[in-house]
């Protein structure tokens, strides 16, 4: 049989919340330290889906480790050729990842053991999320952070009800299954109002409703950009004065094991980010939200977390006002936003989600700021929204950019190397760093803009 992305009702979702103090206890009563690494026996980590999230995560494996020959055996995943972390990992496979068949089949061939080493880190939400819990839970597979996570943290209508049973600060909600059920929560709440897919990942499908007209198709907007299968979208209260008075945070929190042999929570300094519309821009550390705000983040990330259990990066989008914080998401891997961290953290968040999953120890040192006084950004580079159906990338030329950074505007690129664009698809990631944020602000989006134009791309027709 094979199963599709998994759509629960709400009575399903309750149910499921219901259970989770015991699935947490089975689940980590199974989990233990690794140590040492064995270059004979590698522990095996697999990244169901190969983008940009995951690469960070694959690479970190020799980076960090040494590789196979140290000890880490890195499988990679996705549903086409030439995926970014494809070309870094030990081993890679191409198929549909909702297939739960094939998804079952391959996690199977590199671990058919599950009592052996290994960790299974969910990088999209394009997968059988289903048949991952059945794995983790009935087979006894590591599916991190828990197999019971991407049930919660990828259905965003469940999220919402965790946030409501851990009485956390959010912003109002409804769910509706229809254009009338969007038009009456709409008219409930007050224009302006976010529309959302259930599930999906980096705002895609996501739309900021400011008129009538607009209502009328952000239902269908939603549903058709969904990453999963169902008629329901998410209708989310607009908090006035959030773009002029306020910020957005993601809180990542890292559940790994201490010294000790103990599952513990370590939080990553406060990451701001910036939208323009529903999709991420650009993000940067040090936040400048007040220490108060911070404590708060991290106090309601702990809590998630906590809730949650396993081992691995959550990463907690919040809304902050003042000292006032709304919880909105919550990743139970590592966030797009926090690919600056690549620049900015002793140990970016890719390094970290393996190294945790997998039962390695992290220090605080790993999640300290190794930049001093200095204001990190990383800006998004996209493909050229006039491009009307999927084109394949033709090149880029590496020596105008680095020319264009020498004499002018200094900073870095990160490029993903898709093999193939389509209208915004996001291609890679330019980094600026300055004493002054603005000034480093400016200077990211600068690179990379700059950037977009060294790419080419096949025919746009």
């Amino acid at each position: 049989m094979v199963e599709m992305v998994f759509r629960m009702s709400e009575k399903e979702r309750i149910e499921l919340m219901d259970k989770i103090g015991s699935l947490k206890k089975e689940f980590e009563g199974r989990l233990s330290p690794l140590d040492p690494l064995d270059p004979e026996k590698p522990a095996v980590f697999i990244s169901v889906g190969g983008g940009e999230l995951g690469d960070l995560a694959v690479t970190a494996a020799k980076r960090q480790y040494g590789g196979a020959g140290g000890g880490v055996k890195t499988v990679a995943f996705d549903r086409y050729n030439g995926f970014p972390a494809q070309d870094a990992a030990d081993a890679s496979e191409v198929f549909d990842m909702k297939n739960g068949d094939l998804l079952e089949r391959y996690v199977k061939k590199y671990v058919p053991d599950p009592s052996k080493p290994h960790a299974i880190y969910l990088e999209v939400e394009m997968i059988d999320t289903y048949r991952a819990y059945k794995l983790g839970m009935e087979e006894g597979y590591k599916v991190m952070s828990t197999p019971y996570g991407p049930l919660v943290c990828m259905d965003r209508h469940a999220t919402k009800l965790m946030f409501d049973r851990l009485k956390l600060e959010r912003v109002d909600w409804a769910h509706a299954s229809s254009n009338a059920e969007v038009r009456k929560i709409a008219k409930d709440f007050g224009l302006p109002v976010i529309v959302k897919p259930v599930m999906t990942s980096s705002g895609h499908g996501t739309s900021i409703v400011k008129t009538e007209k607009e209502l009328e198709e952000a239902y269908t907007h939603s549903v058709e950009h969904a990453r999963g299968v169902g008629d329901e979208v998410i209708v989310e209260k607009f908090l006035p004065g959030l773009k002029t008075l306020g910020t957005e945070i993601t809180q990542i929190v890292v559940r790994h094991f201490n010294e000790r042999g103990k599952i513990v929570n370590s939080f990553l300094p406060p990451i701001e980010h910036r939208r323009p519309g529903a999709t991420y821009h650009e993000s940067w550390l040090p936040s400048t939200i007040s220490e108060g705000a911070a404590e708060k983040c991290k106090a309601d990330g702990g809590r998630i977390a906590d809730f949650m259990g396993g081992l691995g990066v959550y990463a907690v989008e919040q809304f902050v006002m003042g000292d006032e914080i709304y919880n909105n998401e919550v990743a139970n891997r590592p966030h797009d936003t926090g690919m600056v961290t690549r620049w900015m953290l002793n140990m970016d968040e890719g390094a970290l989600q393996l190294a945790s999953t997998l039962g390695l120890q992290i220090n605080p040192f790993h999640l300290e700021i190794s930049r001093e006084d200095i204001y990190g950004v990383a800006h998004v580079v996209l493909a050229p929204l006039e491009i009307k159906k999927e084109v394949k990338v033709l090149g880029w030329n590496a020596s105008k950019l680095n020319h264009f950074q020498t004499k002018g505007v200094r900073g870095d690129f990160w490029y993903f190397g898709k093999p193939t664009a389509y209208a915004g698809r996001r291609m890679g990631l330019a980094a600026a760093f300055q004493p002054d944020l603005e000034k480093a602000r400016r200077n990211a989006e600068i690179i990379a803009h700059f950037a977009e134009g060294c790419i080419e791309y096949g025919g746009r027709a």
